[in-house]
Protein backbone atom coordinates (compact mmCIF):
# COMPACT_ATOMS: atom_id res chain seq x y z
CA UNK A 1 0.00 0.00 0.00
CA UNK A 2 3.13 2.27 0.28
CA UNK A 3 3.42 3.11 -3.44
CA UNK A 4 -0.54 3.83 -3.13
CA UNK A 5 -0.66 6.48 -0.67
CA UNK A 6 2.62 7.92 -1.67
CA UNK A 7 1.82 8.35 -5.42
CA UNK A 8 -1.17 10.46 -4.01
CA UNK A 9 1.36 13.11 -1.86
CA UNK A 10 3.69 13.31 -5.06
CA UNK A 11 4.21 16.86 -6.03
CA UNK A 12 3.64 16.13 -9.59
CA UNK A 13 0.49 14.17 -9.08
CA UNK A 14 -0.70 17.18 -6.67
CA UNK A 15 0.26 19.99 -8.89
CA UNK A 16 -0.18 18.19 -12.68
CA UNK A 17 -2.14 14.96 -12.71
CA UNK A 18 -5.07 16.40 -10.14
CA UNK A 19 -5.67 19.84 -11.67
CA UNK A 20 -5.80 17.97 -15.00
CA UNK A 21 -8.53 15.94 -13.90
CA UNK A 22 -10.43 18.79 -12.33
CA UNK A 23 -9.55 21.29 -15.25
CA UNK A 24 -10.94 18.75 -17.84
CA UNK A 25 -13.58 17.88 -16.21
CA UNK A 26 -14.84 21.67 -15.27
CA UNK A 27 -14.00 22.09 -19.39
CA UNK A 28 -16.77 19.38 -19.66
CA UNK A 29 -19.48 19.82 -17.69
CA UNK A 30 -19.41 23.27 -18.79
CA UNK A 31 -19.25 22.92 -22.33
CA UNK A 32 -19.99 19.25 -23.19
CA UNK A 33 -18.66 16.53 -25.02
CA UNK A 34 -19.23 18.51 -28.49
CA UNK A 35 -18.66 21.70 -28.19
CA UNK A 36 -15.17 20.90 -25.75
CA UNK A 37 -13.95 19.68 -28.85
CA UNK A 38 -14.80 22.45 -30.96
CA UNK A 39 -13.86 24.96 -29.07
CA UNK A 40 -9.87 23.00 -28.90
CA UNK A 41 -10.24 22.42 -32.19
CA UNK A 42 -10.23 25.84 -33.22
CA UNK A 43 -7.25 26.65 -31.54
CA UNK A 44 -5.03 24.97 -33.88
CA UNK A 45 -1.39 26.85 -35.10
CA UNK A 46 1.43 25.77 -37.26
CA UNK A 47 3.62 24.23 -33.97
CA UNK A 48 1.45 22.87 -32.40
CA UNK A 49 0.29 20.79 -35.51
CA UNK A 50 3.65 19.55 -35.86
CA UNK A 51 4.43 19.45 -32.42
CA UNK A 52 1.41 16.84 -31.04
CA UNK A 53 1.28 14.81 -34.45
CA UNK A 54 5.04 13.30 -33.27
CA UNK A 55 4.40 13.83 -29.03
CA UNK A 56 0.68 11.29 -29.93
CA UNK A 57 3.52 8.37 -30.32
CA UNK A 58 4.22 8.81 -26.76
CA UNK A 59 1.37 6.57 -25.89
CA UNK A 60 1.97 3.95 -28.72
CA UNK A 61 1.66 0.36 -27.32
CA UNK A 62 5.42 -0.46 -28.96
CA UNK A 63 6.78 1.72 -25.37
CA UNK A 64 6.24 -0.92 -23.44
CA UNK A 65 8.11 -3.63 -24.82
CA UNK A 66 10.66 -0.69 -24.96
CA UNK A 67 10.85 -0.44 -21.26
CA UNK A 68 10.45 -3.53 -20.37
CA UNK A 69 13.68 -4.76 -21.96
CA UNK A 70 15.80 -1.30 -20.58
CA UNK A 71 14.44 -1.90 -17.14
CA UNK A 72 15.14 -5.41 -17.04
CA UNK A 73 19.14 -4.49 -17.24
CA UNK A 74 17.92 -2.19 -14.60
CA UNK A 75 15.81 -3.96 -12.06
CA UNK A 76 13.87 -6.72 -12.63
CA UNK A 77 11.08 -5.84 -10.57
CA UNK A 78 10.67 -2.91 -12.74
CA UNK A 79 10.37 -4.92 -15.77
CA UNK A 80 7.48 -6.70 -14.00
CA UNK A 81 5.92 -3.69 -13.42
CA UNK A 82 5.93 -3.11 -17.05
CA UNK A 83 5.06 -6.49 -18.17
CA UNK A 84 1.56 -6.56 -16.06
CA UNK A 85 0.99 -2.92 -16.90
CA UNK A 86 1.17 -3.91 -20.23
CA UNK A 87 -1.20 -6.82 -19.88
CA UNK A 88 -3.38 -4.86 -17.81
CA UNK A 89 -3.74 -2.60 -20.90
CA UNK A 90 -4.58 -4.61 -23.27
CA UNK A 91 -6.85 -6.20 -21.07
CA UNK A 92 -8.89 -3.70 -20.63
CA UNK A 93 -8.94 -1.85 -23.77
CA UNK A 94 -10.53 -5.40 -25.27
CA UNK A 95 -13.00 -5.09 -22.66
CA UNK A 96 -14.22 -1.37 -23.02
CA UNK A 97 -12.92 -0.73 -26.99
CA UNK A 98 -14.31 -3.80 -27.98
CA UNK A 99 -16.74 -5.13 -25.66
CA UNK A 100 -18.45 -2.24 -23.42
CA UNK A 101 -18.55 0.83 -26.11
CA UNK A 102 -17.41 -0.94 -29.30
CA UNK A 103 -18.37 1.21 -32.33
CA UNK A 104 -18.78 4.41 -30.25
CA UNK A 105 -18.21 7.37 -33.13
CA UNK A 106 -15.03 9.87 -32.59
CA UNK A 107 -14.95 12.98 -33.20
CA UNK A 108 -14.64 12.98 -37.43
CA UNK A 109 -17.78 10.17 -37.88
CA UNK A 110 -19.63 12.37 -34.92
CA UNK A 111 -19.50 15.64 -36.52
CA UNK A 112 -19.69 14.10 -40.03
CA UNK A 113 -22.12 16.31 -42.32
CA UNK A 114 -22.11 18.71 -39.35
CA UNK A 115 -18.96 20.18 -38.52
CA UNK A 116 -15.70 20.83 -41.01
CA UNK A 117 -13.13 19.53 -38.00
CA UNK A 118 -9.62 20.87 -38.78
CA UNK A 119 -7.67 17.95 -39.78
CA UNK A 120 -3.63 17.53 -39.88
CA UNK A 121 -2.17 16.07 -42.99
CA UNK A 122 0.19 13.13 -42.40
CA UNK A 123 -2.39 12.10 -39.45
CA UNK A 124 -4.92 8.65 -40.00
CA UNK A 125 -8.22 9.60 -38.29
CA UNK A 126 -9.99 6.83 -36.80
CA UNK A 127 -13.50 6.86 -36.83
CA UNK A 128 -14.77 4.24 -34.45
CA UNK A 129 -13.91 2.87 -30.98
CA UNK A 130 -14.16 5.87 -29.33
CA UNK A 131 -14.18 5.39 -25.13
CA UNK A 132 -11.50 5.53 -23.75
CA UNK A 133 -8.32 6.78 -25.31
CA UNK A 134 -6.17 3.83 -25.59
CA UNK A 135 -3.16 5.89 -26.00
CA UNK A 136 -4.14 8.26 -22.68
CA UNK A 137 -4.14 4.97 -21.12
CA UNK A 138 -1.06 3.60 -22.17
CA UNK A 139 0.67 6.87 -21.71
CA UNK A 140 -0.64 7.65 -17.90
CA UNK A 141 0.08 3.93 -17.11
CA UNK A 142 3.74 4.41 -18.45
CA UNK A 143 4.55 7.66 -17.15
CA UNK A 144 2.67 6.62 -13.92
CA UNK A 145 4.97 3.74 -13.49
CA UNK A 146 8.25 6.07 -14.26
CA UNK A 147 6.99 8.65 -11.78
CA UNK A 148 6.90 5.78 -9.03
CA UNK A 149 10.38 4.05 -9.92
CA UNK A 150 12.21 7.60 -9.74
CA UNK A 151 13.69 9.61 -7.04
CA UNK A 152 14.11 12.18 -9.30
CA UNK A 153 11.70 15.21 -8.47
CA UNK A 154 12.48 17.28 -12.01
CA UNK A 155 12.16 13.81 -13.56
CA UNK A 156 9.04 12.80 -11.89
CA UNK A 157 7.43 16.75 -13.06
CA UNK A 158 8.83 15.59 -16.79
CA UNK A 159 7.02 12.13 -16.86
CA UNK A 160 3.72 13.92 -15.59
CA UNK A 161 3.89 16.74 -18.24
CA UNK A 162 4.75 13.98 -20.79
CA UNK A 163 1.74 12.02 -19.85
CA UNK A 164 -0.39 15.41 -20.30
CA UNK A 165 0.47 16.72 -23.32
CA UNK A 166 0.27 13.03 -25.10
CA UNK A 167 -2.97 12.88 -23.51
CA UNK A 168 -4.11 15.99 -25.21
CA UNK A 169 -2.21 15.32 -28.15
CA UNK A 170 -5.22 12.99 -28.83
CA UNK A 171 -7.94 15.78 -28.74
CA UNK A 172 -6.15 18.12 -30.33
CA UNK A 173 -5.68 15.41 -33.41
CA UNK A 174 -9.53 14.79 -33.41
CA UNK A 175 -8.38 11.10 -32.47
CA UNK A 176 -10.59 11.49 -29.56
CA UNK A 177 -12.99 13.57 -27.10
CA UNK A 178 -12.31 15.11 -23.88
CA UNK A 179 -13.98 12.62 -22.12
CA UNK A 180 -12.37 9.75 -23.73
CA UNK A 181 -9.18 11.45 -22.87
CA UNK A 182 -9.91 11.81 -19.19
CA UNK A 183 -11.37 8.35 -18.61
CA UNK A 184 -7.93 7.39 -20.32
CA UNK A 185 -6.09 8.81 -17.60
CA UNK A 186 -7.70 7.16 -14.83
CA UNK A 187 -7.73 4.23 -16.27
CA UNK A 188 -3.79 4.63 -16.71
CA UNK A 189 -3.01 5.49 -13.37
CA UNK A 190 -5.14 2.90 -11.86
CA UNK A 191 -3.74 -0.12 -13.80
CA UNK A 192 -0.05 1.31 -12.99
CA UNK A 193 -0.86 1.16 -9.16
CA UNK A 194 -2.77 -2.53 -9.55
CA UNK A 195 0.43 -3.18 -11.45
CA UNK A 196 3.00 -2.62 -8.67
CA UNK A 197 0.92 -3.83 -6.06
CA UNK A 198 0.86 -7.16 -7.51
CA UNK A 199 4.20 -7.43 -7.76
CA UNK A 200 4.93 -5.80 -4.76
CA UNK A 201 2.44 -8.58 -2.92
CA UNK A 202 4.30 -11.66 -4.88
CA UNK A 203 7.80 -10.36 -3.51
CA UNK A 204 6.16 -9.65 -0.19
CA UNK A 205 4.86 -13.03 -0.08
CA UNK A 206 8.07 -14.88 -1.38
CA UNK A 207 9.57 -12.80 1.83
CA UNK A 208 12.80 -11.97 -0.86
CA UNK A 209 13.14 -9.50 -3.81
CA UNK A 210 12.48 -11.04 -7.26
CA UNK A 211 16.32 -9.06 -7.77
CA UNK A 212 17.70 -10.90 -5.55
CA UNK A 213 16.36 -14.18 -6.01
CA UNK A 214 17.89 -13.65 -9.64
CA UNK A 215 20.92 -12.77 -8.95
CA UNK A 216 21.51 -15.66 -6.70
CA UNK A 217 20.52 -17.85 -9.16
CA UNK A 218 22.99 -16.40 -11.78
CA UNK A 219 25.89 -16.32 -9.17
CA UNK A 220 29.27 -17.37 -9.93
CA UNK A 221 30.80 -19.47 -7.05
Amino acid sequence: MNKLTNFFKEKSVLYLFIPFLILGFAFLLIYGKSQSHLIINGAHNNFGDFFFKYITHLGDGIIFPILIIVTLFLKFKWSLYFFTASLLTLLFMYLTKQLLFHGMPRPIAFFENLENLYLINGVKVHKSNSFPSGHTTTAFAIFTLLILITKNNYLKFTFALLAIIAGFSRIYLSQHFLIDVLAGAILGVTIALISCLIIDKICYKNKITLDERISVKFSIK
